[in-house]
């Protein structure tokens, strides 16, 4: 059931109901004591405690911005009934003493935010003895120390928190955290998060938001304030187009459950006051994502917003998302704390602009191109070395699509069942499989990136990708120690029954049509390979619980090999010109091998985490194991 099915998200008074519509469905899973909210049984890395405290606070992202605009919300005595009793170390529904790099820390975040915009609700009304545990609570988070990534920010939310409502506190945490975050900072308005290669959602919806609040509610600290404001405003150039003119984003990388908090950083720009974009363009980013979600149900049977991303789906969520963390989407509301006449609610909502508009990013290793119902990057930097589930669909497939998505490829003993969209995938077996997912080397130039990799030992892959909207092209020069079966994916398309509409799987051609999109993978002037179209495994894809996945399969032999590949999309296969499917030229290897050499080195190389070995070199040295180096071979191999 979709609670916003009737709301047209158009007008300030339709995002103000749709922020209590969404909360609504919460309200009877409330605890008596209204500390805590608890959905289902499905558990996380952290325990059940912090999940409920979850439900409870991530709503307040979006019902606080309401009050404090002067907005209606009948429930608020829930709420300060949970405040308290949540802080109280002898209530029974007490949130439990926070501890270093605990899931309380990011709820408390959340409750520090409801403080800053509804004091009057959630402070003031409380008693002197509530008062006194809210503040040693939030206190005791900031004593805690938090990862070296955007949990920095926690702590300043919580200090600027505890200096609205009056409470002294060592201030110290709260610079110590803010020079952390200035060390994150590239350029162009990038973020890292931490010393990781991972340029995804987190720079908008965690790195600037936070800033973009800093900027506003700070006292003092002029300069800061005015660096989190130009960097948002450079970072807007880029973003904007993530964003397709349906309303649709990129989808990529981890917490994509969060949804729609990927148009929060719009929101952020207006209760900012910054005007990166003519502020028609900045409501109307915001608005048609609003609404582009707004008409899908992405709920469970009584309206609570579930874990996954188009559709309930746990197979594609990480270890950290609970039955309530969905509700970090409620980001999205912060224009509710500005008043009407504010430029970011009169402001007609501009279509999207520059459509078809291409760019190269040097920092993060991405080509963007697309056109207005679909924006592509082609990726060549980002890694997940963590062991996050999906690390390597979410960061290291070729191409991301704001029309397609991505898919996880979630049975280890798959290789001719998992889908692989967007990816080259390396079988010895015919079961187990490697596919991209740690980069060792990236160069880029104003229309392709290229990255040196290695599946496994005994395997490096050298691979061009080069925007011609609406495709792109694909060289792969393959060095394996290795005899091996490859598979090679296009865009996963949505499936409703096993016969598409049209479909074509012949010797170099693999193509699908179905439910009125299109996928095409062609092979290129390089190895002989066969066109299948793969029934993918179901709930293996973001956007469909089922999928069709052109691919194009063959061997390689020991030595070297070359594959290539021209990869095109669509979500309007009937009105989509033949003449606009041209297969583009393919450069030949002389030029590629020029293009390496010319390019520009992609400078967020420069960040990486320690891999999974050196993780746990503790335990390993216990054992007695020595890892092998990539293209090192052992001799029972």
């Amino acid at each position: 059931m979709n609670p916003l099915a009737s709301n047209p998200l158009r007008s300030r008074a339709d995002f103000a109901r749709a922020a209590v519509q969404l909360w609504s469905p919460l309200k009877p899973h409330f605890s008596a004591g209204c500390a805590r909210v608890t959905l289902s049984q499905t558990g996380t890395h952290f325990g059940p405690v912090a999940s409920a405290l979850e439900g409870f606070s991530r709503p307040l992202f979006g019902l606080a911005p309401l009050a404090a605009g002067g907005g209606d919300f009948a429930d608020w005595d829930m709420f300060r009934t949970g405040y308290a009793n949540g802080t109280d170390p002898d209530h029974p529904e007490y949130w439990g003493t926070p501890r270093a790099n605990d899931q309380r820390l990011v709820e408390a975040a959340a409750i520090s935010f409801g403080l800053l915009f509804a004091k009057e609700q959630l402070w003031d009304a409380q008693t002197p003895a509530a008062q006194a545990n809210i503040a040693a609570w939030l206190k005791a988070c900031l004593a805690c120390q938090v990862p070296d990534n955007n949990w920095q920010f926690f702590h300043v939310l919580d200090s600027l928190a505890l200096e609205h409502v009056g409470v002294d506190h060592d201030r110290t945490v709260r610079e110590d955290c803010l020079q952390a975050l200035e060390s994150y900072y590239l350029d162009d308005g990038w973020y890292a998060d931490g010393a990781v290669r991972r340029f995804d959602h987190y720079t908008p919806f965690a790195m600037h938001l936070y800033g973009l609040l800093y900027s506003k509610l700070a006292h003092g600290d002029d300069a800061r304030r005015q660096r989190f404001r130009d960097r948002a405003a450079t970072f807007a150039q880029e973003y904007q187009h993530w964003f397709d003119a349906n309303g649709a984003c990129i989808a990529y990388g981890r917490s994509m459950t969060y949804r729609f908090a990927m148009n929060a950083f719009w929101g952020a720009l207006g209760f900012a006051d910054v005007e990166a974009l003519p502020w028609g363009q900045i409501r109307g980013l915001w608005e048609r994502n609003m609404q582009w979600w707004g008409q899908r149900d992405v709920y469970d049977r009584d309206g609570v917003l579930s874990v996954g991303y188009l559709y309930p789906n746990l197979l594609v969520a990480e270890n950290y998302a609970s039955p309530c963390s969905p509700y970090w989407s409620m980001k999205s509301f912060l224009p509710l704390a500005l008043a009407e006449d504010h430029p970011f609610w009169t402001a007609p909502p501009v279509e999207k602009q520059q459509a078809t508009h291409q760019y190269a990013q040097p920092i993060t290793g991405v080509i963007g191109y697309g056109n207005s119902d679909d924006r592509i990057m082609l990726t060549g930097c980002c890694e997940m070395r963590r062991s996050h589930k999906g690390g390597a669909e979410k960061y290291g497939k070729f191409a991301y699509s704001s029309a397609f998505g991505f898919s996880v490829d979630h049975d280890s003993d798959a290789f001719f069942a998992n889908p692989f969209d967007n990816m080259l995938a390396f079988s010895r077996d015919g079961r187990s499989f490697t596919v991209r997912r740690d980069i060792d080397e990236a160069v880029i130039g104003d229309d392709w990136v290229f990255s040196q990799w290695s599946p496994e030992p005994g395997i490096t892959v050298d691979t061009w990708l080069i925007a011609r909207a609406p495709w792109h092209l694909r060289y792969h020069r393959i060095t394996s120690k290795h005899r091996c079966l490859v598979t090679e994916g296009g865009f996963a398309i949505k499936r409703e029954d096993d016969d598409p509409e049209h479909e074509t799987a012949k010797n170099g051609i693999a193509k699908v049509q179905s439910e009125g999109q299109f996928s095409h993978v062609i092979n290129g002037p390089t190895a002989p390979r066969q066109g299948v179209v793969r029934r993918a495994m179901p709930n293996s894809s973001l956007m469909y619980p089922r999928s069709f996945v052109p691919h194009l399969t063959g061997k390689i032999e020991v030595g070297e090999t070359w594959l290539s590949a021209a990869v095109c999309a669509g979500i309007n296969a009937d009105k989509t010109e033949e003449s606009a499917l041209s297969i583009p030229d393919f450069p030949d290897v002389d030029t590629l091998l020029a293009l390496r050499k010319s390019g520009r080195p992609v400078s967020g190389m420069t960040l990486r985490e320690p891999d999974p070995l050196h993780m746990n070199r503790v335990l390993l040295e216990q054992i007695g194991f020595e890892a092998l180096q990539p293209n090192e071979v052992s001799d029972e191999v």
